[in-house]
């Protein structure tokens, strides 16, 4: 997991997975080089609906 801003190749992405155009930055997360989920997430509170947060390691 990792936060970007939306701009650049990470809206189009942002975009295909139906985050708002109004929302500047996101959570990505992928797990062995694929998106989980729907890959993008506006809040921390959506994310942990998608992946256990516990289960989360650093890089």
């Amino acid at each position: 997991m990792t936060g970007v801003r939306l701009v650049g190749a990470h809206r189009v992405w942002a975009d295909f997975a139906g985050i708002p155009a109004g929302v500047e930055s996101a959570f990505v997360v992928t797990d062995e080089n694929g998106l989980v989920g729907r890959g993008y997430y506006t809040s921390v509170r959506e994310l942990g609906e998608v992946v256990d947060l516990a289960a989360l390691t650093p890089c």
